[in-house]
């Protein structure tokens, strides 16, 4: 395979790479828009969705390692296509985290809502912005973007502890609102491990680009 044949396939392996990123995005999106607004329709189509980001993540698994046997690239290159992989995963399981999110939206259907409910739409908010530019930085090669996305991660964090802090104290005061403070728990918890998960793909570039294992935030 000449070298020009086997960045033009990098390059095609990318921009799917970019795709699965939009269709992990709108999942998240849609998950959390299904939850507050008790749509059970769109929680099913979420749920239903996860097949097609779970077929994509194998068919670029598979690219990338066909082009690693047929090439066998090294150093920078090869840093490149594991990388590729490594993201990809976790991208995977940003769609398992929306399909969690859905899941407890279909649970919370046959509750009455808890006011703090709209709270989640806030934090979706905060982790889809960080999902787009944790991609933006793996496309665009940017090592000083990744940190600073990485660092954003302490504000989904922060507004997931005040969260969980208001749903213990309505707890404490209302035993009756148990299973709905728990799915909303679980919920707020998958947005959290996607903000968690886009610090690993910004491990992951700082990696590609150094070759060097650091551990962001």
């Amino acid at each position: 395979m000449a070298r020009q044949t086997f960045h033009q396939e990098l390059r095609e392996i990318e921009e799917a790479v970019i795709q699965l990123a939009s269709l992990v995005e709108s999942e998240i999106v849609r998950a959390v828009q299904a939850l507050t607004q008790r749509n059970g329709a769109l929680a099913q189509e979420v749920i239903a969705s996860d097949s097609e980001v779970n077929g994509l993540q194998l068919s670029i698994r598979s690219r990338c390692i066909a082009l690693m046997a047929l090439q066998a690239p090294v150093a920078r290159d090869l840093r490149e296509l594991v990388t590729v992989q490594l993201v990809i995963n976790e991208l995977e399981r940003m769609g398992d985290h929306g399909v969690g999110i859905a899941k407890q939206a279909l649970t919370l259907l046959q509750y009455e809502p808890l006011p703090m409910t709209t709270q989640l739409t806030e934090i979706g908010a905060l982790v889809r912005q960080q999902v787009r530019q944790g991609i933006e930085a793996f496309v665009d090669i940017n090592v000083q973007e990744a940190r600073t996305v990485s660092e954003k991660d302490d504000e989904i964090d922060h507004r997931y502890k005040s969260f969980v802090s208001q749903l213990a104290s309505l707890l404490s005061s209302n035993s009756m609102v148990a299973q709905q403070a728990t799915s909303l728990l679980f919920a707020a918890h998958d947005l959290e491990r996607i903000g968690d998960r886009v610090t690993n793909i910004c491990e992951d570039i700082i990696y590609m680009v150094t070759g060097e294992l650091e551990e962001l935030n």
